[in-house]
């Protein structure tokens, strides 16, 4: 008979009903992207590529379409499986949709089971380096349910403000656009290897034979090579972000970590050459006739779409900002917390500053690594919210009264706020799916 949670296990019980529970939300995500990619206005362009797609040159298939993973597996799904171009896109995207949602409740589920009893997030990165979830920690019916949260959260929407749900807000969750659904979840498990070997390695100190495993070098390259050719706007926040890393960790840990940083730059090598060639096809090479090349132009995109950038800003971030705060001031904010904002920051430096040039500059494809940021800072802000719930109700220490009704009261604060952002989400897709909008 299995073990009781209390007595550090879960029950088979609970381990089916999750099962279940997590079939069921696979399926839901999986159904949503598929219903949205039949009336999204980002879907008609890519099944056009995946249609005309020559497989007998790589060399000039990559000049021509730089970023082409999504559309070959819409063309190998057509082959395989004798669909439509249409049909095989809806069915790419609705898998890679579930992959991300059980990516997510794997990682929220080997949340350290430390981490919750203490209320302190910070050891809840051994979950990211293959810690298993111990006593206290998530069940794999809350991770299930947490996931599925994630997965399905938007902007909050207020209709006087924001006409559309996603247009001037963006989303952590965007159903429109196929190469941003194919590059989150691998972006996702670079985010979470690399900083499982950071932190193994500051945990370390930084000792000899305690830096960058070479398979896990390996992975994160391949990796990182495997984003650029889904979309190269994971990388464009993840590049600044490990630099800005690796250089506070300089003056934080008196050069220590410069071994780990120089392997990390290796790893980043093969994929920085990579988009070395995507840049110059995509926004000086003769196979766009429509880009003018790069231009600072300060707010200019952004504020294209709505009145007032900084409100936009705020619906989309409320949840994680505030939770965030709270982290910190629980004492609770980690590196791997650190690294996810200052992703966002660089996401935000592109999207606030950079446009394309001629045409193409109300498209702005330059908030793409910004929206990847959004979903990185939200998958911090949920883990961190299970974290505190979960340790909050399994306190027994001597806190005092006004304490901990404190607590209770920023955690109820951040529940409505995420309640606020799924009712969103759901209408979101509804305004996607049943009346039929593009975007």
């Amino acid at each position: 008979m299995s073990r009781t949670k209390e007595q550090g296990g879960e029950s088979a019980v609970s381990i089916l009903i999750g099962i279940i529970l997590l079939l069921a939300g696979a399926f839901a995500v999986f159904y949503a992207a598929y219903k949205v990619s039949y009336v999204s206005v980002d879907y008609g362009i890519h099944i056009d590529i995946a249609k005309e797609l020559d497989w007998s040159d790589p060399v000039q298939m990559l000049r021509e379409h730089p970023e082409p993973a999504w559309h070959l597996l819409v063309r190998a799904a057509m082959k395989a499986g004798g669909f439509s171009a249409e049909r095989a896109a809806g069915i790419v995207s609705g898998g890679l949709c579930s992959l991300t949602y059980l990516l997510a409740a794997h990682f929220l589920y080997r949340l350290a089971g430390e981490a919750a009893s203490s209320g302190s997030a910070s050891s809840g990165t051994r979950a990211w380096s293959g810690t298993r979830s111990g006593r206290g920690g998530l069940s794999v019916p809350g991770a299930a349910l947490y996931a599925l949260v994630l997965s399905l959260s938007s902007a909050i929407y207020v209709p006087r403000f924001n006409k559309t749900p996603y247009l001037g807000q963006g989303s952590p969750n965007p159903w429109h656009n196929p190469t941003t659904i194919i590059v989150r979840p691998i972006g996702l498990l670079i985010f979470l290897i690399v900083m499982g070997e950071c932190v193994r390695a500051q945990r370390a100190g930084f000792g000899k034979g305690n830096g960058l495993r070479v398979w896990k070098g390996f992975l994160i390259a391949v990796l990182l090579l495997l984003s650029n050719l889904s979309k190269p706007s994971f990388v464009q926040i993840f590049y600044p972000a490990i630099f800005v890393l690796m250089f506070l960790w300089l003056f934080i840990y008196r050069g220590k970590n410069f071994p780990l940083g120089m392997q990390l730059l290796v790893c980043c090598l093969p994929s920085v050459a990579l988009m070395g060639m995507q840049f110059l096809s995509a926004f000086y090479g003769n196979t766009n006739s429509d880009s003018a090349g790069i231009v600072i132009a300060p707010f200019k995109v952004a504020g294209l779409y709505t009145d007032n950038i900084a409100i936009s800003t705020l619906l989309v971030l409320a949840f994680p900002l505030f939770i965030a705060f709270c982290s910190l001031v629980r004492g609770a904010f980690d590196w791997t917390s650190a690294f996810a904002w200052i992703m966002l920051l660089a996401g935000m430096a592109e999207k606030f500053l950079l446009a394309e040039g001629g045409s193409r500059m109300a498209h702005g494809n330059f908030s793409w690594g910004y929206i990847l940021g959004v979903y990185f800072v939200w998958f911090i802000g949920i883990r961190d919210f299970a974290v505190w719930q979960k340790s909050l109700s399994a306190r027994r220490d001597g806190d005092g009264a006004a304490l901990r009704v404190l607590s209770v009261f920023a955690l109820f604060i951040c529940g409505v706020l995420l309640l606020a952002h799924l009712i969103s989400g759901i209408y979101y897709l509804y305004y996607l799916v049943v009346l039929g909008n593009g975007i």
